[in-house]
């Protein structure tokens, strides 16, 4: 696979030649810190950037989406055309989220076919990470600061200097196709891999329980009333979520004309679970904020072989009452190794 070693000052320039070619998405900064967007100006892409407010995800799988359109009885199904497209600057954590999704929306031989469009279009240039956040976690669920699952191209900031390694073939051919810089020396690779292993060390460990059926032994822990006293259910751990992926199914309709729109739900919310007949199985946030972290580390690893969790820290920053996954998961550790709790 072709490893570039780019001039930094040579960065706008390969910036452009990607705009000029496809759509290009990468980190800005406004107001409301660093996001993802369309770029039109390159001069708006920040490189320096720790992680983005907002992940990823809804590049892929969009906070709202008409599924299809309906007019006097006649639906017409609406799959988002994409244009090809560059995914520019994405952080490890979030590049390895998109394998996660692709685990909901692509596994099992069926694909969603909005899912499906959008992924299929998206080339993802993932940004390693010199220097981790403070809420940063994800080698502890299986991550690095240098990890390349996700990525078609990893891209490594060495100070003057960008490293450019292909991970994929598709990533292999955008290399190829631009022709950037000049292969990369064994001392450039080296230094890049040094990089990651630094950001590692400086990365506080998470006690993340590994067993995930032994979780299950967990439901009936008096610390999930503990920590969801704190709970408002406002849904900003789910909606900043890289991961997380529940959605709703609804249909608007005016006059014999409407639409099938899906939109983004999430397990705080007391209607996630409110049947038809009036009765809910979750009416407290007790019982809603175990659903959230048993579904990530005991149902997914059963469901899909591993923990729907990368580690980004997201959760934790966005909480407005302080509620910290990361002790949630230490204090799930300490207790299942003592069976004090567990009943």
């Amino acid at each position: 696979m072709n490893v570039r070693m780019l001039d930094k000052l040579d960065l706008p320039s390969l910036l452009e030649r990607l705009a000029e070619t496809r759509r290009l998405i990468a980190p800005v900064v406004d107001r409301t810190g660093a996001r993802f967007a369309p770029i039109e100006d390159v001069a708006s892409v920040r490189w320096d950037y720790r992680n983005t407010s907002l992940s990823a995800k809804g590049i892929v799988f969009p906070q709202t989406e008409p599924l299809l359109a309906f007019r006097n009885g006649e639906a017409e199904e609406r799959i988002p055309e994409t244009p090809s497209t560059v995914l520019f600057g994405v952080r490890p954590c979030d590049a390895r989220s998109l394998t996660l999704l692709d685990a909901v929306f692509r596994g099992n031989g069926i694909d969603d076919p909005y899912y499906a469009a959008r992924r299929g279009a998206i080339t993802v240039v993932a940004l390693a990470c010199n220097e981790p956040g403070p809420t940063c976690f994800c080698t502890s669920v299986g991550g690095s600061p240098g990890d390349e699952s996700g990525a078609d191209v990893l891209a490594t900031d060495l100070g003057g200097g960008v490293l450019l390694r292909a991970v994929t073939d598709r990533g292999d051919a955008l290399l190829c196709d631009l022709d950037v810089g000049r292969p990369a020396e064994d001392g450039e690779i080296e230094a890049a891999r040094e990089n990651a292993a630094q950001a590692a060390a400086r990365m506080a460990p998470v006690q993340v329980p590994t067993d995930s059926s032994r979780l299950l032994n967990a439901f009936g822990l008096n610390l999930w009333s503990d920590v969801a006293a704190g709970c408002i259910g406002c849904g900003a751990c789910t909606y900043s979520c890289p991961t997380c992926h529940c959605f709703d199914i609804t249909d608007e309709q005016k006059r014999g004309t409407g639409r099938r729109v899906r939109s983004w739900d999430t397990c705080a919310f007391p209607l996630f679970t409110l049947h038809g007949s009036g009765h809910n199985p979750r009416p407290a946030a007790d019982a809603r904020l175990r659903q959230r972290v048993l579904h990530k580390f005991s149902y997914c690893p059963e469901n899909f072989g591993q923990a729907f969790c990368v580690g980004c820290g997201r959760c934790v920053d966005h909480c407005p009452t302080g509620i910290d996954i990361r002790r949630i998961l230490a204090r799930l550790d300490e207790v299942l190794a003592t069976d004090s709790e567990v009943g």
